[in-house]
């Protein structure tokens, strides 16, 4: 096995259920109460089956679903538990690409023979772990490559619900193998084609305009969709239909991108005495600047967004974001930036401290010099390096784009070619 996939079906709505359990049979619908103008989301399994759907307005949800239980969207807590299980994956594999909260692919290589264990047993002790420790229904499945992990994980004790119906009077094909019901499943090496065969084509990454257009076609299954011609489907559905063939064999090149943690600089001082004016508040931002930048991690890069904080004697805080347009790692720079925005602060209590924080690190950016600097002694030089080179090649080699019949709708007879002359 080389990547595994985790994945808990609609995240939000699992932890609800989890921390309620009278919810366990009844709808769920995040997004708030239906009273609010918002939209759906998410949602349980039986709210989508009465026809809810993300994005649609509650109060439409609740005409579809009037027995469904209406929660808001606890954004913090969701970020929160989901940090927690990432921590705990952290510890099984160090490389981690989280794609959304409940979703998260792997790298597995070689850590099952690292530990003593066969890959089965890996997971399985994976799948325990995760599960006890977070008390919310994880699947786990491993497999050759990030497609067929995932195509595995999200159809964990699906089965038939993954599928829809076949249009009318189109009888839907039988499904060639029946699916696990386990919890984890590791796919055996080598044979990635043959367990996605048994699987329907939604799980394909691919507009859903193009699953309903192969359900129509009788195809529903993804091993019907390898059994067909690679020139069949790409003249049917151009690069969806190629990348959906690919995938259905089982070839996929795509990699595990584990996620960077951001670098976040802070720095903050206690103001000698409270003030209002904004000189000694400039000041000392100068002073957090060219001590933030001279740490260590910052060295040979460029940040692009500063956090600007101020405390208040009265408790409150003032804060301003700024986002430079181009990375910078100069402190005058910055500091002419949040300038303005300090002058023209009107605060409501005199200032007792100030912290900045750098973050948004990247490589050093530099801006391009001209190829060949404007002058007229440059000019004349780059008169006779083309000469040389029209002469040597006994024709125009270098050209310049001139305006023709800018008015016409052909675009060839709007611009031309001439040769570089002066």
């Amino acid at each position: 096995m080389e990547v595994a996939c985790l994945y808990v079906e609609e995240f939000a709505v699992a932890l609800a259920r989890r921390d309620d359990p009278r919810l366990r049979k009844r709808p769920v619908i995040i997004g708030g109460s239906p009273d609010e103008h918002a939209a759906v989301t998410g949602c349980s399994r039986d709210a989508a089956e009465a026809g809810v759907t993300i994005g649609l307005p509650l109060r439409r949800a609740l005409a579809l679903c009037p027995k469904a239980v209406f929660l808001p969207l606890q954004e913090s807590a969701i970020a929160q538990e989901w940090n927690r299980i990432a921590d705990l994956l952290q510890l099984y594999s160090p490389a981690i690409e989280g794609i959304s909260p409940g979703h998260a692919h792997f790298d597995v290589r070689g850590l099952a023979r690292m530990a003593g264990l066969d890959d089965e047993t890996w997971i399985a002790d994976l799948h325990e772990s995760v599960s006890a420790s977070s008390g919310l229904p994880v699947r786990i499945a491993a497999a050759d490559t990030v497609f067929a992990a995932h195509a595995a994980a999200i159809t964990l004790s699906a089965g038939e619900q993954l599928s829809v119906l076949p249009p009318a009077g189109r009888r839907s094909s039988p499904r060639p193998d029946p699916l696990p019901v386990e919890q984890w499943v590791v796919v055996p090496e080598g044979l990635s084609r043959e367990y996605l065969a048994a699987l329907p084509v939604e799980v394909l990454p691919v507009p859903p305009q193009v699953h309903q257009k192969l359900r129509r076609f009788g195809l529903n299954w993804v091993g019907q969709v390898a059994g067909l011609a690679f020139s069949a489907m790409q003249a049917q559905f151009g690069h969806d239909g190629a990348r959906a063939w690919e995938l259905a064999h089982g070839r996929d090149d795509t990699t595990v991108i584990p996620h960077r943690e951001e670098v976040r600089i802070t720095e903050g001082l206690d103001l000698p005495s409270p003030t209002a004016l904004s000189e000694p508040l400039v000041v000392g931002t100068r002073a957090l600047l060219q001590k933030a930048l001279q740490r260590p991690e910052v060295r040979g890069q460029s940040l692009r967004r500063l956090d600007w904080k101020l405390g208040l004697e009265s408790g409150e805080q003032l804060a301003r974001k700024t986002v430079f347009r181009e990375p910078t790692n100069d402190a005058a720079r910055m500091l002419f930036t949040l300038k303005g925005k300090i002058e023209r602060l009107q605060l409501p209590a005199a200032a007792v401290s100030l912290e900045i924080t750098l973050s948004g690190l990247c490589s050093e950016y530099g801006h391009q010099s001209n190829l060949w600097p404007i002058g007229p002694r440059r000019h004349r030089e780059l008169l006779e390096a083309i000469e040389q080179l029209n002469t040597r090649e006994g024709d125009a080699q270098v050209f310049r784009i001139v305006e023709v019949q800018p008015w016409s709708r052909i675009p060839e007879r709007q611009l031309a070619l001439v040769a570089f002359g002066p």
